[in-house]
Protein backbone atom coordinates (compact mmCIF):
# COMPACT_ATOMS: atom_id res chain seq x y z
CA UNK A 1 0.00 0.00 0.00
CA UNK A 2 1.46 3.35 -0.78
CA UNK A 3 1.98 5.99 2.00
CA UNK A 4 -0.88 8.29 0.14
CA UNK A 5 -3.16 5.68 0.76
CA UNK A 6 -2.44 5.47 4.26
CA UNK A 7 -2.64 9.04 4.78
CA UNK A 8 -6.25 8.97 3.54
CA UNK A 9 -7.10 4.97 5.45
CA UNK A 10 -6.16 7.31 8.44
CA UNK A 11 -8.27 10.33 7.72
CA UNK A 12 -10.97 8.38 6.98
CA UNK A 13 -10.82 6.14 10.08
CA UNK A 14 -10.26 9.69 11.92
CA UNK A 15 -13.80 11.47 10.42
CA UNK A 16 -15.11 8.05 11.23
CA UNK A 17 -14.25 8.03 14.85
CA UNK A 18 -15.20 11.69 15.32
CA UNK A 19 -18.73 11.05 13.87
CA UNK A 20 -19.48 8.07 15.92
CA UNK A 21 -17.63 10.13 19.01
CA UNK A 22 -20.29 12.95 18.08
CA UNK A 23 -22.79 10.42 17.78
CA UNK A 24 -22.12 8.58 20.87
CA UNK A 25 -22.43 11.70 22.63
CA UNK A 26 -25.09 13.25 21.59
CA UNK A 27 -27.37 9.86 22.15
CA UNK A 28 -26.39 9.47 25.50
CA UNK A 29 -26.94 13.33 25.88
CA UNK A 30 -23.55 14.11 27.24
CA UNK A 31 -23.37 16.36 24.50
CA UNK A 32 -26.74 18.57 24.44
CA UNK A 33 -28.64 17.90 21.00
CA UNK A 34 -28.95 22.33 20.96
CA UNK A 35 -25.29 22.41 19.98
CA UNK A 36 -25.36 20.30 16.90
CA UNK A 37 -28.57 22.24 16.07
CA UNK A 38 -27.17 25.40 16.51
CA UNK A 39 -24.07 24.21 14.00
CA UNK A 40 -26.18 22.69 11.57
CA UNK A 41 -28.54 26.22 11.56
CA UNK A 42 -24.86 28.12 11.00
CA UNK A 43 -24.00 26.18 8.03
CA UNK A 44 -27.40 26.66 6.48
CA UNK A 45 -26.70 30.51 7.12
CA UNK A 46 -23.37 31.41 5.66
CA UNK A 47 -22.41 30.32 2.02
CA UNK A 48 -18.81 30.00 2.73
CA UNK A 49 -19.47 27.30 5.30
CA UNK A 50 -22.14 25.72 3.38
CA UNK A 51 -19.47 25.31 0.54
CA UNK A 52 -16.67 24.15 2.55
CA UNK A 53 -19.02 21.32 4.10
CA UNK A 54 -19.98 19.88 1.39
CA UNK A 55 -16.54 19.89 -0.07
CA UNK A 56 -15.24 17.99 2.84
CA UNK A 57 -18.55 15.48 2.81
CA UNK A 58 -18.06 15.05 -1.09
CA UNK A 59 -14.35 14.08 -0.12
CA UNK A 60 -15.29 11.57 2.94
CA UNK A 61 -18.04 9.81 0.04
CA UNK A 62 -15.82 9.61 -2.43
CA UNK A 63 -13.04 8.16 0.23
CA UNK A 64 -15.36 5.60 0.89
CA UNK A 65 -15.49 4.33 -2.53
CA UNK A 66 -12.44 4.93 -3.66
CA UNK A 67 -10.45 3.07 -0.54
CA UNK A 68 -12.53 -0.04 -0.36
CA UNK A 69 -12.35 -0.78 -4.31
CA UNK A 70 -8.17 -0.09 -4.05
CA UNK A 71 -7.68 -2.06 -0.91
CA UNK A 72 -9.45 -5.21 -2.64
CA UNK A 73 -8.00 -4.64 -6.35
CA UNK A 74 -4.29 -4.41 -5.10
CA UNK A 75 -4.96 -7.42 -2.93
CA UNK A 76 -5.66 -9.43 -5.50
CA UNK A 77 -2.37 -9.32 -8.03
CA UNK A 78 -1.46 -12.88 -8.42
CA UNK A 79 2.64 -12.28 -8.69
CA UNK A 80 4.36 -14.56 -11.03
CA UNK A 81 7.77 -15.68 -11.76
CA UNK A 82 9.06 -14.87 -14.94
CA UNK A 83 11.22 -17.55 -16.42
CA UNK A 84 13.85 -16.91 -19.31
CA UNK A 85 13.30 -19.22 -22.70
CA UNK A 86 14.68 -19.17 -26.05
CA UNK A 87 11.34 -18.13 -27.44
CA UNK A 88 10.10 -15.76 -25.14
CA UNK A 89 9.10 -14.49 -21.78
CA UNK A 90 7.25 -17.22 -19.56
CA UNK A 91 5.83 -16.39 -16.24
CA UNK A 92 4.19 -19.16 -13.90
CA UNK A 93 2.27 -17.78 -10.71
CA UNK A 94 3.13 -18.45 -7.45
CA UNK A 95 0.12 -20.17 -6.50
CA UNK A 96 0.45 -23.00 -9.60
CA UNK A 97 4.45 -23.37 -8.32
CA UNK A 98 3.04 -23.88 -4.76
CA UNK A 99 0.10 -26.35 -5.91
CA UNK A 100 3.06 -27.88 -7.74
CA UNK A 101 5.44 -28.19 -4.81
CA UNK A 102 2.72 -29.51 -2.45
CA UNK A 103 1.73 -32.27 -5.00
CA UNK A 104 5.52 -33.20 -5.49
CA UNK A 105 6.18 -33.37 -1.89
CA UNK A 106 3.56 -35.05 -0.17
CA UNK A 107 5.07 -38.11 -2.75
CA UNK A 108 7.59 -38.01 -0.64
CA UNK A 109 6.98 -41.44 1.84
CA UNK A 110 6.48 -39.57 5.66
CA UNK A 111 5.58 -36.19 4.69
CA UNK A 112 1.77 -35.02 5.25
CA UNK A 113 -0.24 -32.19 5.22
CA UNK A 114 2.63 -29.94 3.50
CA UNK A 115 1.67 -26.73 2.20
CA UNK A 116 4.28 -24.12 0.49
CA UNK A 117 4.60 -20.48 -0.25
CA UNK A 118 7.36 -18.93 -2.43
CA UNK A 119 8.81 -16.05 -2.53
CA UNK A 120 10.90 -14.64 -5.53
CA UNK A 121 14.01 -13.01 -5.05
CA UNK A 122 16.76 -11.30 -7.39
CA UNK A 123 19.28 -14.18 -6.22
CA UNK A 124 16.82 -16.57 -7.20
CA UNK A 125 13.81 -18.73 -5.68
CA UNK A 126 13.07 -19.22 -1.50
CA UNK A 127 10.60 -22.10 -0.70
CA UNK A 128 8.74 -22.10 2.60
CA UNK A 129 7.44 -25.34 3.37
CA UNK A 130 5.25 -25.87 6.32
CA UNK A 131 4.76 -29.94 7.21
CA UNK A 132 4.01 -32.78 8.98
CA UNK A 133 5.74 -35.82 9.31
CA UNK A 134 5.68 -39.46 10.26
CA UNK A 135 8.35 -40.16 13.32
CA UNK A 136 8.92 -43.72 11.92
CA UNK A 137 12.05 -42.77 9.71
CA UNK A 138 15.12 -40.68 10.66
CA UNK A 139 13.40 -36.68 10.30
CA UNK A 140 16.62 -35.15 9.09
CA UNK A 141 17.04 -37.77 6.13
CA UNK A 142 13.18 -37.27 5.11
CA UNK A 143 14.15 -33.20 5.37
CA UNK A 144 16.72 -33.75 3.11
CA UNK A 145 14.98 -35.86 0.95
CA UNK A 146 12.17 -33.44 0.61
CA UNK A 147 14.40 -30.76 0.03
CA UNK A 148 16.30 -32.50 -2.94
CA UNK A 149 13.26 -33.95 -4.77
CA UNK A 150 11.46 -29.85 -4.50
CA UNK A 151 14.79 -28.86 -5.84
CA UNK A 152 14.67 -31.32 -8.50
CA UNK A 153 11.16 -30.92 -9.58
CA UNK A 154 11.75 -27.51 -9.99
CA UNK A 155 14.59 -27.71 -11.81
CA UNK A 156 14.30 -30.52 -14.24
CA UNK A 157 9.95 -29.88 -14.85
CA UNK A 158 9.22 -26.56 -14.07
CA UNK A 159 12.28 -24.71 -15.28
CA UNK A 160 13.39 -22.51 -12.56
CA UNK A 161 16.88 -23.21 -11.96
CA UNK A 162 18.06 -20.55 -9.04
CA UNK A 163 16.60 -22.30 -6.30
CA UNK A 164 18.34 -20.30 -3.14
CA UNK A 165 16.84 -22.30 -0.28
CA UNK A 166 14.31 -24.41 0.74
CA UNK A 167 12.89 -23.98 4.42
CA UNK A 168 10.99 -26.16 6.51
CA UNK A 169 9.21 -26.14 9.40
CA UNK A 170 8.05 -29.48 10.62
CA UNK A 171 4.73 -28.04 12.37
CA UNK A 172 3.76 -31.73 13.60
CA UNK A 173 5.03 -35.28 14.04
CA UNK A 174 2.67 -37.89 14.02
Amino acid sequence: MRIYQKILWAISLIALGALSLGGFLVSTEILPKILVFSALTAIDLNILIRVATSVVFAFFIVLSVYLPLVTWTTGRKETTIPLKNPLGEIEISQRAICEFIQRVGREVQGVEDLKAKVKSTEQGLDVFLNLSVHAQGEIPRLIDELQTVVKNYLNNTVGIEDVREIKVKVGKIL
